[in-house]
């Protein structure tokens, strides 16, 4: 019996250990979308809360597109409409007002929010992302790219 234990502990051991080597970064590099120059970024998720929350920022040559990822946190989310706020800089860009959204989301989660924008090359571009849902945890999150000259 003991040896049995033993041995379906070093079992689960070395599956945790090959999954925990094969699980991706938890900052993705930018992935290619398009032309040379062209790539998508999404940031660290936010604090959990009721929705789990990515900043992404795609970037095609020195047009930049910032928005965020929403999904629920709970299995048995009913799908809502929730409240969002986006926001971003860039240096030598006028500093833009947060948008404002509100947008259904499905159990498997949804896209939201956009402010387009040029950036100048090698400069570089942070996006904001949260929820703006009266007494709901924001979930705050945040991710920065360098646009490519």
């Amino acid at each position: 019996m003991h040896r049995r234990r033993t041995a379906a502990t070093l079992a689960g051991a070395a599956v945790l250990a090959a999954l925990t080597a094969a699980a991706p970064a938890a900052v993705a590099a930018p992935t290619p979308t398009g032309p040379p120059g062209s790539f998508t970024t999404c940031g660290t998720p936010g604090a959990p809360g009721l929705l789990q929350t990515r900043a992404c920022i795609d970037v095609n040559g020195l047009q930049v597109r910032l928005y965020g990822h929403a999904y629920p946190t709970n299995p048995a989310w009913v799908p809502q409409n929730v409240g969002f706020k986006i926001s971003g800089t860039a240096p030598g860009l006028p500093p833009g007002p947060p948008v404002y959204t509100t947008a259904l989301v499905p159990s498997g989660g949804i896209y939201v929010g956009e402010i387009n924008t040029t950036a100048t090359c090698g400069s570089t571009v942070t996006a904001n992302f949260s929820v703006d849902n009266g007494g709901w945890p924001p979930s705050p999150a945040t991710v920065s790219v360098v646009v490519p000259c």
